[in-house]
Formats: structure tokens, C-alpha cells, sequence
């Protein structure tokens, strides 16, 4: 079950080469933490850790970050001009992250004008959605979204947890993703699912056969890797499920605009794009 760090008298356990802050409150390993940190999860196995924590790595960019590391192309820019999006990026009291590829990269698998939708409109509608909310409830000026997620229910929770699941789908894929995985993420799978074809099969299967809008999580729980198929906005840091590891939108949002009613065919596509290194860093954290 994952639990959130609450508290500054919490102590972090350091994971692999990282620099750890917590959205969920201080760390004792760092001072200056803020909430413009990546998610990526400890799970309830090691009591008196950061059992839910934003981790800072360079391999990764921030997702709620006000200044990226990525630079961006003029044609980038003129991207972010259209979408309307560039001020959300430093947004008070939440803000927008900058999504870790180039737009016009993820094609096949999404164009240019279903990113515009996707990110361009859901997303930041998200973000906007939650600071008009922080303007009528002032009590979450001073919350993260983690905390928003577990203490409250509704619009407000709604929204907190639809920039979190976007920001993890965004970091999960990549311009030079998909393929076989590798590393400790091959590993799981073959373990817990036989082999990554048999995984690959039982996830098409089941993320295109879930009913209505919600989210498909790859997490682990009890040292195996499970699916857990998450309605609306649900998600891992609210049912307390596992620790997640990987994500993709099925709400018809994310997928219409290239592919109308084939969610099956969009979900074969993100298999070419899955990104196996934050796979395998989610992993290096959960264990």
C-alpha cells in the first residue's frame, strides 16, 4: 500500500544516483524541496522511507518544472505559440510541465494535431481547471498534488490527479522508445507474465476492452508486475494499489484524433514508443 510523506521528520532512503525532494513534504536528505519534481514512487514494503516521493534526475525532465533543461527549436516554439500553453508553464500554484520530446517526433504513433488536443487543450484545461480551484479553496495553495490526490474527492481531486496521470504518461514514452525491454523491467515481465510477447498480448487485451475513460497502469505489487485498469481519473497514489511503473491514456481524448473508435490500434502504437528507461527507473525505486 503506498503512503505519503507527510511530515519533515520523515527520512529519505537514497535510490540508485539521484537527488531526492518530495512534493509530500521535506526530506530530511535535502532542504529547498519543491513541488516541481518528477513522480516516482517507494512502496509501503520499507516503513520510515519516502513512501510516495517527486524525484529530481537528470535522465529526466521535471514534470512540473518552470524552467526545462530542454531547449527548445524554433519550430518547437512556434508549436507552443499556437497551442496557447507557454504561460501555464510557470502557473501558480500548479503548473504545466513541458513535455520531455519534440512534438513532431511521435508520429506514427501521435500527430501534431492529436498532441495540440491532447496536451494543448486536456492537460492545460487541467491546470487551469485546478488553479481556478486554489482561487475558491486557499488551503490548496499550500498542498501538493500528491496530497490533493489522497485527501480530497471531486472536481478538485479530479483535476489533481488528471495533471498527475498526464505528466506520468508523457515521461513514459519517447521518440526512440519501444522495442523489446531491457534491463530489470525485461526481467519482471518475463517473470510475472512469462514473456514480453505474453505481456504484450494480455495488456492490448485488456486496456482495449476497459469500459469508458480511465487509465491502464503497469505496477508492481508483491515483487510481481500486475495491470491495474484505473476508471475516470483513478489512479495508483489514491487506490493504494502498487507502486506504478508505467501508464497510457485510454480516454478517447487521446487517441480520436488519429485513430476514431481503434483503441486497440493506438495501444499497439505506444508499444513503439514506450519509454523502457523510466520503466526501469520506477523499478529501481519500487525495489
Amino acid at each position: 500500500m503506498l503512503d505519503l510523506v507527510s511530515s519533515a521528520s520523515r527520512t529519505c532512503r537514497p535510490y540508485v544516483h539521484i537527488c531526492m525532494t518530495s512534493i509530500f513534504g521535506t526530506c530530511n536528505m535535502q532542504k529547498n524541496v519543491t513541488r516541481n519534481n518528477i513522480p516516482h514512487f517507494s512502496i509501503n514494503g520499507l516503513k520510515n522511507t519516502c513512501k510516495l516521493s517527486y524525484i529530481k534526475i537528470s535522465s529526466f525532465p521535471s514534470p512540473l518544472t518552470k524552467n526545462s533543461n530542454r531547449r527548445f527549436s524554433k519550430s518547437d516554439e512556434s508549436l507552443y505559440e499556437d497551442w496557447d500553453v507557454q504561460s501555464l508553464w510557470t502557473s501558480k500554484p500548479f503548473s504545466l510541465m513541458k513535455l520531455p520530446f519534440n512534438p513532431q517526433d511521435m508520429t506514427p504513433f501521435l500527430s501534431q494535431e492529436a498532441i495540440k488536443y491532447h496536451y494543448g487543450r486536456h492537460h492545460a484545461a487541467y491546470v487551469r481547471n485546478l488553479n481556478n480551484l486554489a482561487e475558491q479553496h486557499n488551503e490548496l495553495r499550500k498542498e501538493t498534488l500528491g496530497e490533493i490526490i489522497e485527501k480530497y474527492e471531486g472536481p478538485i481531486y479530479n483535476n489533481a490527479a488528471q495533471i498527475f496521470n498526464h505528466n506520468f504518461f508523457w515521461l513514459g514514452i519517447k521518440a526512440d522508445g519501444g522495442g523489446k525491454p531491457y534491463g530489470v523491467v525485461k526481467d519482471k515481465i518475463e517473470e510475472s507474465f512469462i514473456s514480453f510477447e505474453n505481456f504484450r498480448e494480455i495488456f492490448l487485451k485488456e486496456a482495449s476492452a476497459h469500459f469508458g475513460s480511465g487509465w491502464t497502469w503497469l505496477i508492481m505489487k508483491d515483487e510481481k508486475l500486475k495491470l491495474y485498469h484505473g476508471h475516470d481519473a483513478d489512479n495508483p497514489i489514491k487506490s493504494k494499489v502498487g507502486h506504478p511503473i508505467l501508464t497510457i491514456d485510454i480516454w478517447e481524448h487521446a487517441y480520436y484524433v488519429d485513430y476514431k473508435n481503434s483503441r486497440s490500434d493506438y495501444i499497439k502504437e505506444w508499444f513503439n514508443k514506450v519509454n523502457w528507461d523510466f520503466a526501469n527507473y520506477n523499478l529501481s525505486i519500487a525495489n
